[in-house]
């Protein structure tokens, strides 16, 4: 019998995390290509993370037999930032056309790296918008199984708005998934009111997140350095900005 096609839609918070969303995607397309038979086949895996549309029309296009040649791909994604400049390059970069623009809200003035502005002030003002765009990348769904935040805890988008926005899915999605990817800042994060952003922050994932995998921004720029052949893991430890930047700083 036919399994049931599971999706997973990714809401990207702040600068954090939609340049760790970006990477994502890019890693999701090359690990599919790597493990696919040679052809370009839109399959049940591919189906939980991507939406199958026509390249000229946009229409949706039905998963088939898993073997069906791929026409044109859709992240099931939301972007959501305080301010426009890492939204806009993910546009301007190769992978743009994995994104539906009516699944970007973006504001310009940012949040102050102050988890209150993030969460009392953009929060509310963004929710009903928020939540028309999670409904509308629900509504090309089969049997929604998780959301999957990407989010930092020490920018005021990213820990304030990320977290008002793991709220709002558990008030209006009370029984599926939520998987909240959160990178803490690293000791050496130079933007003051961090500490205060993560624990506030925090408090609102143990609340609200189904599961929650925490990443230590430092030491994620040490796997890469290491990786790249460069610092080692421990030299490298202070090493804010790989991956997303610094927790703190815009996300």
């Amino acid at each position: 019998f036919a399994r049931m096609v599971r999706e997973v839609i990714t809401v990207q918070v702040g600068q954090c995390g939609n340049q760790v969303g970006s990477r994502f995607w890019d890693l999701a397309l090359r690990e599919h290509a790597a493990w696919s038979s040679g052809i370009a086949a839109y399959d049940e895996p591919m189906s939980t993370f991507f939406r199958h549309v026509d390249a000229r029309s946009g229409a949706p296009l039905a998963l088939g037999d898993g073997t069906v040649p791929i026409s044109s791909l859709r992240a099931r994604a939301v972007m959501v930032d305080t301010e426009e400049g890492v939204v806009s390059q993910v546009l301007r970069s190769p992978l743009a056309e994995l994104f539906d623009r009516s699944q970007v809200l973006a504001d310009v003035s940012g949040a102050g790296n102050n988890w209150a502005h993030g969460h009392e002030h953009y929060g509310p003002l963004h929710r009903d918008g928020l939540l028309e765009r999670v409904r509308r990348a629900a509504s090309h769904c089969d049997s929604l199984q998780a959301f999957s935040l990407l989010h930092s805890m020490g920018g005021g988008t990213g820990s304030g708005l990320g977290s008002y926005v793991l709220e709002a899915l558990a008030d209006e999605y009370p029984r599926t998934i939520r998987f909240a990817t959160a990178v803490f800042p690293s000791e050496s994060d130079d933007v003051v009111t961090s500490p205060y952003n993560t624990v506030l922050a925090a408090a609102e994932l143990a609340e609200h997140a189904t599961v929650a995998m925490p990443l230590q921004n430092a030491a994620l720029a040490a796997m890469v350095d290491h990786a790249e052949g460069g610092a080692t893991p421990h030299a490298a430890s202070g090493g804010d900005g790989r991956g997303g930047g610094s927790g703190g700083r815009g996300g």
